[in-house]
C-alpha cells in the first residue's frame, strides 16, 4: 500500500463499482465489468507515456491519477458549479477547460521538479482507495441480500385465481406519452378535446373522465403502472430519484408476469427493457446500461452536449441536426407499423402488445392540420410551448384513431385496446398548478362492453387491478388513488 501504485487500479474499480451499486440491477455485470477494464486499460496506457517522460513510475502514476479522475468526475464538478454559479461563465466549457489545462500543466510541471519522496500520498491515495471500495462492497452485499425488498410490492402479492373460463383476447396497451387530460386541456390550454373522446366513445370506448396518473415523471409512472402498485420506499430522496430502481421494477412488470404466465406472448414495442426483450428503441433522455455510469464523465458529458448543439443547430452538421430531430417521429412511425402488423397477425397464443409513443411529448412534428412544422421549433424541449402541443395532440389524435381502427378491422378474434398517458402535460407556458400534471388520457376498449368496474377518477396504479378483476376473474384489492409530485 506504501510502496506500489495500487490507486490507479483501484480508482477505475471504485467508480464503477459506485455507479453500478447507485443503479443497482439496472446494468448488466459484463457491462460494468467490460467498462472498468477499459478504464484501467486507459490508465495504464496514461501512465506508460508518462513513465517516459518522467522515468519515475511514482510520478506517472499520479499524473495518471489525477488525469483519469479529472475524466470520470468530471460531471460532478461541472453540476457543483452550475449549482453554486449557475450558468455563468465560471461552470461553462470555455472556463473549466482552459483552467483545468492550466492545473494539469501546473501538476506535470510540479511533478518533474518534485524531488522529495512522494509515497504519503501514494499512500493516501491506495488507502482511501480501498477504504471507499470495502465501503461499497458492503453495501453491494446489502442491496443483493435484500434485493427482494428493493423492488416494488408486487401486485401480485394477492392469491391468484385461475379462470379456465375466462377468455383471453389479445391486449393492446397504447401508451401516449404526456397525453394531457381532459380538466388540464380546458383548464391550462382552453381546448376541448371532445371531438377526440366522442370518436373514442362511438367505437365502444370508455373514457375515464378525471383520469390521473400517480407519478409526474415517465420511468416511475411506467413502473407503478406495470406493477399495479406504489413505488417503495427503497427508491430513495425524491430528489436524488434512482431511475435505474424504476427500470429494474419495469423488467419485473407483474402485468407481464401475469400474462405470460397466463399463456400470452408479449411484445415489446417500447423505451424500456423486459427480460429477453430490450428496448424498441433507447430514448435519448433515458440514460440505460452502462450509460447510468458514463453519462457523469467528460465525454459522456461532452458527447451529450455536442449533440444538443447540433441540435440547435450551433454546430454546422445539417445531416446529423435532421438525424437527431427526427428519430421520435421515425420511432412513432415504426411502432405504429410494427403494432398494425401484430395485430393482423394470427397465432396459436394470445398477444399482449405494449407500444409507447413519445407522442404528443415533444418534439412536436406536426400541426393540427397536419403540417409538418419548421426544424426550428424541433431543436431542445426550451421549445416546448402550449400551442404546439395542442397541434400535434390533435394531429396525434388522429392518429391514433387510425391505429385503433387498423387493430379493430384485422385483428383476428376482438382485442383489448388501452390508450393510456404516463402523465400530463409538465411545461405549460404559464405557471400552473401542479395538479395538472397528473391529469392524464385513461381510454379502454372491452370487447363486451362491460365497464361496470371502470370509473371516472380511476388512476394508472389501480388500472390493471380493475381490468384484471373485470375480465380475469381477480380479486386483486384497489389502492387508494394518490398522486406523488417528483418534483416538489
Amino acid at each position: 500500500m506504501r510502496e506500489k501504485p495500487v490507486y490507479i487500479f483501484l480508482l477505475p474499480v471504485f467508480f464503477v463499482l459506485h455507479g453500478y451499486i447507485s443503479n443497482y440491477n439496472s446494468i448488466p455485470v459484463r457491462g460494468a465489468l467490460l467498462l472498468t477494464i477499459l478504464y484501467i486499460g486507459c490508465i495504464l496506457t496514461i501512465t506508460g507515456f508518462a513513465w517516459f517522460f518522467y522515468r519515475n513510475l511514482v510520478k506517472a502514476s499520479l499524473a495518471a491519477f489525477f488525469i483519469i479522475a479529472f475524466h470520470l468526475f468530471f460531471g460532478v464538478m461541472q453540476d457543483i458549479l452550475k449549482r453554486i454559479f449557475g450558468d455563468l461563465f465560471i461552470s461553462q466549457y470555455r472556463f473549466i477547460i482552459p483552467v483545468s489545462i492550466f492545473f494539469f500543466t501546473v501538476m506535470i510541471i510540479w511533478l518533474k521538479k518534485r524531488k522529495k519522496d512522494l509515497s504519503s500520498l501514494q499512500y493516501y491515495l491506495n488507502a482511501l482507495l480501498a477504504i471507499f471500495i470495502l465501503i461499497d462492497i458492503g453495501r453491494l452485499i446489502a442491496k443483493t441480500v435484500n434485493s427482494k425488498d428493493n423492488l416494488l410490492s408486487s401486485g401480485l402479492t394477492q392469491a391468484v385465481v385461475k379462470c379456465d373460463s375466462c377468455k383471453k383476447p389479445d391486449i393492446y396497451l397504447i401508451l401516449l406519452d404526456q397525453y394531457a387530460g381532459r380538466e388540464a386541456l380546458m383548464d391550462v390550454f382552453n381546448f376541448d378535446n371532445s371531438a377526440f373522446e366522442n370518436e373514442l366513445k362511438t367505437r365502444g370506448f370508455h373514457v375515464a373522465a378525471n383520469s390521473r396518473s400517480n407519478y409526474n415523471l415517465t420511468p416511475f409512472s411506467m413502473a407503478s403502472t406495470l406493477n399495479m402498485n406504489y413505488l417503495s420506499a427503497e427508491m430513495g430522496v425524491k430528489k436524488n430519484l434512482n431511475v435505474g430502481y424504476s427500470y429494474q421494477s419495469i423488467r419485473n412488470s407483474s402485468v407481464v408476469k401475469f400474462l405470460t404466465g397466463d399463456g400470452y406472448r408479449f411484445y415489446n414495442y417500447s423505451v424500456f427493457d423486459f427480460p429477453g426483450q430490450p428496448a424498441h428503441q433507447y430514448g435519448a433522455f433515458l440514460p440505460y446500461g452502462i450509460k447510468l455510469i458514463t453519462t457523469q464523465t467528460f465525454t459522456g458529458r461532452l458527447a451529450r452536449d455536442i449533440r444538443s448543439a447540433i441540435l440547435e443547430g450551433k454546430l454546422p452538421f445539417k445531416g446529423v441536426q435532421n438525424k437527431i430531430a427526427y428519430e421520435y417521429l421515425h420511432f412513432n412511425e415504426g411502432i405504429a407499423e410494427l403494432t398494425k402488423t401484430t395485430a393482423a397477425s394470427k397465432g396459436s397464443v394470445p398477444k399482449f402488445v405494449y407500444a409507447h409513443f413519445i407522442m404528443p411529448h415533444y418534439p412536436y412534428y406536426f400541426d393540427s392540420k397536419g403540417t409538418p412544422v419548421a426544424l426550428e421549433k424541433l431543436t431542445g424541449f426550451r421549445k416546448t410551448n402550449t400551442d404546439d402541443y395542442i397541434g400535434y395532440l390533435q394531429y396525434g389524435n388522429h392518429k391514433v384513431l387510425q391505429l385503433v381502427d387498423s387493430i379493430l378491422v384485422t385483428s383476428p378474434q376482438p382485442p383489448v385496446i388501452m390508450l393510456l398517458s404516463d402523465h400530463g402535460f409538465r411545461h405549460p407556458a404559464k405557471k400552473t398548478e401542479h395538479r395538472y400534471d397528473f391529469m392524464n388520457l385513461n381510454a379502454i376498449y372491452l370487447p363486451d362492453k362491460n365497464y361496470s368496474h371502470f370509473n371516472d377518477s380511476i388512476t394508472n396504479v389501480n388500472h390493471f387491478r380493475v381490468f384484471f378483476n373485470s375480465c380475469f376473474g381477480q380479486h386483486f384489492a384497489l389502492l387508494k388513488d394518490s398522486t406523488i409530485d417528483l418534483w416538489d
